[in-house]
């Protein structure tokens, strides 16, 4: 029997919402990602944290231009 894998959510309790990109300034998820998290399957939370850390990514890059 396999165990079930315990996606840790990517949230850092700074939960600010650039309005623009609609994506948390904290963690990266976007609204729907954060609402949906606890229904979401492991694979799903897994898809959503290299989701958000790549808008994290993008939005650092965006902001150092």
């Amino acid at each position: 029997m396999s165990a079930t894998p315990n996606i840790e959510s990517p949230c850092k309790l700074i939960c600010t919402l650039d309005i623009v990109e609609g994506v948390c300034t904290g963690c990266g998820r976007t609204r729907a990602d954060i609402a949906g998290w606890m229904g979401y399957s492991p694979a799903q939370k897994a898809f959503a944290n290299i989701e958000a850390e790549n808008r994290l990514k993008r939005l650092s890059e965006e902001g150092a231009s």
